[in-house]
């Protein structure tokens, strides 16, 4: 059961648009998105309705946010990766024992994701929110392929891994959500080093 929140400030509160996703992706998973409407979304975020379609275009919208953390996460990894460390040297320290610790964000993405299957307006969310962290990952390769960000070549690989990116998130969400299925972090890993190298012809990963 959704529990009531205070009223969410969309104005003041830099948080404020993550908060309302949350309560979306609730609101979807709990009730299906046919039948929650823009309505139910305000109400349960304690706002107009009017406030509501200011800051977001439609009902499926709302979980962008919330899809963005997810979908963003390795791109804002990749960013701090050095020029000076292969990308297996520069992710093997965050490799722990155990399966993965998914957070309640995650774990509302993910269902977001998998309901997106089914859904096309969900799904273009998590599109969108894939091609901007492909536009993001753009900086971070064109140094390595010794070529402008703007580069055909380098949207091209940027493309390819950022699609070859989704497909594993897509199935870690499908495995969570029908199965509980959580892999261990070094296997995770493992397969986005593979996934990268793949996609990029293995120019992508050496040190540069």
């Amino acid at each position: 059961m959704i529990e009531k929140r205070m009223p969410i400030d969309l104005r003041r509160n830099a948080d404020a648009r993550v908060q309302v996703s949350r309560i979306a992706a609730d609101l979807f998973w709990r009730d299906g998105v046919a039948a929650t409407r823009g309505e139910d979304i305000a109400a349960e975020a304690g706002i107009a309705t009017r406030t509501l379609w200011r800051y977001f275009r439609s009902k499926e919208s709302c979980v962008e946010p919330i899809l963005a953390q997810l979908g963003r996460r390795f791109s804002v990894l990749l960013q701090a990766w050095p020029l000076e460390l292969s990308l297996d040297d520069y992710l093997r320290p965050g490799m722990v024992d155990g399966p993965v610790t998914y957070s309640d964000d995650d774990v509302a993405a993910m269902r977001i994701v998998v309901l997106g299957f089914d859904d096309p307006a969900l799904r273009s969310a998590w599109l969108m929110v894939c091609d901007a962290a492909e536009r993001e990952s753009t900086v971070v390769f064109a140094p390595r392929l010794g070529l402008p960000a703007e580069s055909d070549e380098v949207r091209q690989v940027a493309a390819s891994v950022s699609g070859a990116i989704r497909a594993q998130s897509d199935a870690l969400s499908r495995d969570f959500v029908s199965s509980g299925l959580a892999p261990r972090s070094e296997d995770v890993l493992r397969s986005l080093l593979t996934a990268i190298r793949d996609a990029s012809n293995g120019r992508i990963g050496p040190a540069v």
